[in-house]
């Protein structure tokens, strides 16, 4: 878990203070992290949905992985357990 975190503070995908309490090793909770990249998921399917220079593709592949994003949210929170065992 502590490597995947890791990877995830480099990845940009979080705001800087949170990436930076991962690298310091105080992670935040994972509810905060789970709710941060739906929030980022949200946006990014706002701003491909509402540009008209936008394929249809681009639409589709934003709203797949809009849904993605809320059943890997909703598979992780339902069973946090799973994920302090490794």
């Amino acid at each position: 878990m502590t490597e995947i975190l890791g990877q995830l503070a480099r990845s940009g995908l979080l705001l800087p203070d949170m990436s930076a309490a991962i690298l310091a090793g105080d992670a935040p909770p994972l509810e905060g992290l789970v709710m941060h990249l739906i929030i980022g998921a949200l946006d990014a399917h706002a701003v491909t949905i509402s540009d008209p220079e936008s394929s249809w593709n681009q639409k589709r592949e934003a709203r797949m992985t809009l849904a993605v994003a809320f059943l890997a949210a909703m598979a992780i929170l339902s069973s946090p357990q799973q994920l302090t065992r490794s």
